[in-house]
């Protein structure tokens, strides 16, 4: 099966613009060359997660009833999932969790744009905090934004869940940011989620959680994708 037949979408290698200069923890922005890699289209979605947790005997997650997703929610984002969790079901799908670069070159292509669709945020591409409430929901199905995609056509990479990505949450190079948070120790989440405003959503936006982090009762928690070398 090659990665196009398992949902994953290739992102060609070349430039792109890293970063801003709105916060000091984003930035300096430094254009990047990455390496060509696939990324999984959409989020994994709790069906997905389900077939590692019966294959491996792996913790579900803590919100799951009896050990499955919650009815009507398999074909949302699985979230609530450590760091760690989201590394094993990559490593069982025989694929990894994107790097940060990876994951904001999915987003945001070449031309340094704001949001995955574009420069101005319009809540028809995405669920976040304030459009959830109004909808009273919380995660929907990875394919309920299709306008939302990226120029490369991945979908989901802002709102919904947050996504874990591997690196640790460390200044960039040339960064003038010093605070206890970003000191090692904490791993990069990215894309915001229906919980978090539409500041979240921007391709440039990050925060770290501790690897063993699973989410809060009310606020949900962090879901992922997978990526995979091109070559």
């Amino acid at each position: 099966m090659t990665p196009d037949d398992d949902g994953m979408v290739l992102v060609p290698a070349g430039p792109f613009l890293r970063g801003s200069d709105e916060f000091d923890l984003e930035g300096p922005s430094a254009t990047v060359d990455v390496a060509a890699f696939w990324i999984d289209r959409y989020p994994v979605t709790g069906t997905q997660y389900l077939a590692f947790v019966e294959a491996t005997g792996h913790r579900p997650p803590p919100d799951w009833e009896a050990g499955h997703p919650v009815p009507g929610r398999e074909d949302h984002p699985v979230e609530r999932v450590s760091w760690h969790d989201a590394r094993a079901y990559a490593a069982w799908a025989g694929k990894r969790l994107p790097t940060e670069a990876e994951w904001e070159k999915a987003a945001r292509g070449t031309d340094g744009r704001r949001f995955p669709w574009g420069n101005t945020f319009d809540e028809r591409h995405c669920i976040v905090w304030d459009h959830a409430m109004v909808l009273d929901v919380t995660t929907m199905p990875v394919t309920s934004h299709p306008s939302g995609a990226s120029p490369y056509g991945v979908e989901q990479l802002g709102g919904n869940v947050e996504e874990w990505v591997e690196d640790e949450l460390l200044p960039y190079p040339g960064s003038t940011h010093v605070s206890a948070s970003a000191a090692g120790g904490l791993r990069v989440v990215r894309g915001g989620s229906w919980f978090y405003t539409q500041e979240h959503t921007r391709c440039a936006y990050r925060r770290g959680l501790l690897p063993d982090f699973t989410g809060w009762s009310q606020a949900g928690g962090p879901g992922f994708r997978c990526a995979r070398d091109a070559s």
